[in-house]
């Protein structure tokens, strides 16, 4: 496919926090990276596409207001919809800064003492960004691919904890140590020096106990060992600590996760007692006594409170060296430094300023009748390669679009079609206790495999979130109809926007969400209790368990890079979702869909003065 052309890097605003770059001199921008010949089955109009913008016209860097989520939704085409103008709005330029870095929106830390916090945006606040991002499961526990793409998640001891497996008697044993045998495997030890036989997995857990596995350690090597006794081999380096990705102007991948204050009222009141809510907000009546309650407790009124609640994870590189950086989104943040002396091991040791370039965002929101939240997500159209992918054209013919070659990609220095060589996880992070300043203390450590390798040879296997084998979502007969609707609507969008607007840059990669409102499964539509599901016209005639639909194997190349599904094929046990990690036994309550709800801490009240009593003298 042809690329992205515009070469105009000619600065047109620069201000303090953000920064939009390109002129009123007209681009010559091709929007060419898309097919243009792609079926609209749905249509967004100029008329509706103005009405999003303050002025009720669209301007270059315009401000964009957000969607009114107590809107009904009635098709795919209102998911998609809503999902551009939020991403239009939280990256619109608001007085010299985005919105996300308004006071509409908390930034939330990293955890500490196992707590998260809110932290205000105001200006004497700069944004802290982090290195790392967890890929946590239904449990909350670390997940990892094994090499058929199978997801599980892991459980571990400490090191001071007692190892215990079930042996074949079915009793519970202690593990001494774990021994390297002459068959090429391990032996498992108790604690009297006896071999244990067929060694089985306690896992603790109750959600989903089948797809979790307990991790071992055997001198240098990791083992992972199910409830069966099984022992699985997974991708190098996934289990215990989270990927690092790197790109290719040699800047770590930064990570921002923000709640907007219908979110962060929501939260106080639910952790308070104080709202009887037990859902994210849906209707007018339950986002009028989320107000009341924020308002009683002193807290400014929001300004967008119609957007609901949303939860929004940015991902950002830094300036330095980054080809074509008029093309992006940029910040002012504090970031992590690192001590590089070991080139396979660096480790925390300061903080300092420095300018991010966003390359991509995953929206999540509250919408009328989805209190699961919809998920969308967006990525720089320089970030990865897409794998191959199909499409229907104007004449309602198939098209296939073979895997992107070359190179020129932010994570992929050349795009080969060797799945092998794709998705490499060469950088992880873990926690150390190491020692600065003659003090002992406990930081983030990045485990580097080979410091030669800057980037993964990242590649989006879901060009835009369908499997190429499986019927998308109850409105899309195939994965080209999918494909179709996402594409046409960041066609609509990019041609729509004003002259050289920076946010054309940015891609829709797509959005999901359940049937009806639904607590999510863990699973994507249509796939039943069947091991391996095939196109359409060979799926049982059962009713589907797998509810979460629209672009229903959705990923983000720079968040979920290497939890991606093997192949654009995928099956009933290895298709991976938003919905794959954020759901908990079936429930809709808020901890059992946000990862950060569980250990955020709600925010202080502001009307709770302090009286002190007169004492006379």
């Amino acid at each position: 496919m042809k690329k992205q052309i515009s070469k105009i890097l000619i600065v047109c605003l620069s201000v303090t926090g953000i920064i939009f770059l390109g002129c009123n001199k007209k681009a010559d921008f091709e929007a060419s990276y898309l097919p243009q010949d792609v079926l609209q089955k749905d249509t967004l109009t100029k008329a509706d596409f103005d009405s999003w913008f303050m002025n009720k016209k669209a301007t270059e860097n315009g401000l964009v207001l957000p969607a009114n989520s107590l809107s009904k939704f009635n098709d795919n085409f209102d998911f998609y919809k809503w999902s551009e103008q939020m991403f239009l709005w939280i990256t619109s330029n608001d007085k010299g800064k985005t919105v996300m870095e308004s006071p509409t929106f908390y930034t939330v830390s990293p955890i500490v003492d196992g707590k998260r916090s809110l932290i205000p945006h105001d200006s004497n606040t700069m944004l802290r960004a982090s290195s790392s991002i967890s890929q946590n499961g239904p449990n909350g526990l670390p997940m990892v691919i094994d090499k058929n793409g199978n997801k599980f998640e892991v459980e571990s001891n400490t090191e001071k904890e007692k190892v215990f497996v079930k042996n074949d008697m079915n009793k519970s044993v202690i593990v001494n140590q774990i021994v390297s045998n002459s068959k090429g495997g391990e032996d498992f030890i108790d604690d009297k020096g006896n071999i244990i036989n067929k060694p089985k997995a306690i896992i603790n857990v109750k959600t989903n106990s089948k797809n979790v596995l307990h991790k071992f350690r055997a001198g240098n090597k990791n083992i992972f060992l199910d409830s069966n006794g099984n022992t699985v081999d997974v991708e190098l380096g996934q289990a215990g600590s989270s990927g690092i990705l790197m790109s290719e102007n040699q800047s770590l991948v930064y990570y921002i996760t923000m709640v907007n204050d219908v979110f962060a009222y929501y939260l106080s009141g639910y952790k308070s007692g104080k709202l009887s809510l037990n859902e994210f907000p849906t209707t007018q009546t339950e986002l009028d006594e989320i107000l009341k309650y924020a308002k009683n407790e002193g807290w400014a009124t929001p300004p967008d409170p119609n957007a609901l609640a949303m939860e929004i994870k940015t991902s950002w590189v830094e300036t330095k060296d980054l080809p074509n950086l008029s093309n992006y989104i940029t910040i002012d943040a504090i970031i992590p430094t690192y001590n590089k002396s070991n080139p396979n091991k660096w480790f925390v040791n300061g903080e300092r300023k420095a300018k991010l370039a966003m390359v991509g965002m995953h929206v999540v929101g509250s919408v009328a009748g989805h209190p699961e939240m919809v998920w969308a997500t967006f990525e720089h159209e320089k970030n990865t390669p897409n794998a191959a992918y199909s499409y229907k054209d104007t004449n309602n013919k198939i098209k296939e679009i073979p895997a992107d070659k070359g190179s020129g990609w932010l994570f992929n220095a050349n795009a080969s079609d060797n799945v092998d060589k794709e998705n490499f996880k060469n950088m992880k992070d873990t926690i150390e206790v190491v020692s600065l300043n003659k003090k002992s203390d406990s930081v983030q450590v990045i485990l580097v495999k080979d410091p030669k390798i800057f980037s993964p040879g990242a590649r989006r296997i879901m060009a835009w979130g369908s499997a190429s084998n499986t019927v998308p979502n109850q409105e899309n007969d195939t994965p080209a109809d999918a494909n179709s609707q996402v594409i046409s609507m960041n066609n609509a969008v990019r041609s729509m926007l004003v002259g050289n607007d920076i946010r054309k840059n940015y891609l829709l990669i797509g959005a999901t969400w359940t049937f009806g409102g639904n607590a999510p499964n863990g699973m994507s539509y249509p796939y039943a209790n069947y091991a391996s599901p095939t196109p359409k016209d060979s799926i049982p005639k059962v009713t589907p368990l797998g509810d979460a639909i629209g672009t229903a194997q959705l990923s983000n190349s720079t968040m979920e890079t290497f939890v991606q599904s093997p192949s654009t094929a995928s099956t009933y046990s290895n298709s991976i979702s938003c919905f794959s990690c954020h759901n908990k036994n079936n429930l809709l309550q808020p901890e059992s869909l946000s990862h950060v709800f569980v250990r955020l801490q709600g925010l202080k009240p502001k009307n709770n003065m302090l009286k002190v009593k007169k004492i006379d003298k």
